[in-house]
């Protein structure tokens, strides 16, 4: 229970219900009724900072003062999911820097590979795609592009430093970080400047539809670990969009709890080198 100045601030149920379908549609991140002392706690510290009285103020301020995207990055930075680490789920991983990227090139010699890691947080899925791309020797880095995005400012700034604690290193092998990454103090290392420089990072809301509409031509997406706290029709808006900017064809990546089997999509689930990915890949006309 949040206290201010000595005064209790709860998140009324009635303000919740306002409260959660607009962070809902603004963000697509779903707050159920039981999730209700959750989101109290998370914002309750932008409160205080803002110097607000009571959830009420912050609901009116979101809603009516001109859209406010200051204080809308502000929510988003208080509600964002900071869980990821190098070398996660690394299958998927490996599918795309061992076999589908390398193909991709070979089969298209003048072109630039694209991809998109959406809601990347602080960079280590991109970083990882990187340095898997390195080992494993065959593409031509001057062909390739990889741009991570997310909606948490303070997230993109870590990534765009590339300097990690012990954290992110749990499951990337010891070697890999010993050859890629330098100490830069104690038990923090900053990955080689080439990956600074071929990894670009930029904000963007996955519920802003300028935005979406934006991010077009690419080959690859990586969207993992996003879904599980999205609504059924933010998934499929989103879904959609990622279908749209893809290639033909063109391969889409979520976590392992994640799935589009409960949605409408055109998109085909294919197990690809011990990888499960789904694939845009329409007839061509003839």
């Amino acid at each position: 229970m949040a206290s201010l100045l000595g005064e209790t601030i709860t998140l009324p149920e009635d303000l919740f219900a306002l409260l959660s379908e607009l962070i809902r549609q603004h963000l697509g991140l779903e707050y159920p009724p039981d999730k209700r002392s959750i989101l109290q706690d998370r914002l309750y510290p932008l409160l205080v900072e803002e110097g607000m009285d009571s959830f009420f103020d912050l609901y009116y301020l979101l809603k009516y003062n001109g859209g406010n995207e200051t204080l809308w990055k502000r929510v988003q930075s208080a509600l964002a999911v900071r869980e990821t680490y190098f070398w996660r789920e690394v299958d998927q991983i490996l599918a795309a820097a061992n076999y589908l990227i390398p193909a991709l090139q070979a089969e298209a010699p003048g072109r630039t590979v694209r991809v998109w890691h959406a809601a990347c947080a602080s960079g280590e899925e991109p970083y990882s795609l990187a340095m898997a791309l390195s080992e494993n020797g065959a593409v031509d880095w001057e062909r390739l592009e990889i741009i991570g995005t997310d909606f948490d400012e303070t997230s993109l700034n870590i990534a765009r430093r590339g300097v990690y604690g012990m954290r992110s290193f749990r499951v990337l092998p010891a070697h890999l970080r010993e050859k890629y990454f330098t100490e830069v103090q104690s038990q923090h290392f900053q990955i080689h400047e080439k990956f600074l420089k071929k990894v670009q990072f930029k904000y963007l809301n996955l519920m802003d539809e300028a935005g979406m509409q934006g991010m077009q031509d690419f080959d690859f997406i990586f969207c993992r670990n996003v879904f599980i706290y999205f609504d059924i029709p933010s998934i499929t808006r989103t879904a959609q969009h990622f279908y749209e900017a893809l290639r033909n064809p063109g391969y889409l990546f979520l976590g392992a709890a994640e799935s589009l089997l409960r949605i409408p999509t055109r998109f085909e689930l294919r197990e690809l080198h011990r990888a499960f990915v789904y694939v845009k890949q329409e007839k061509e006309e003839t």
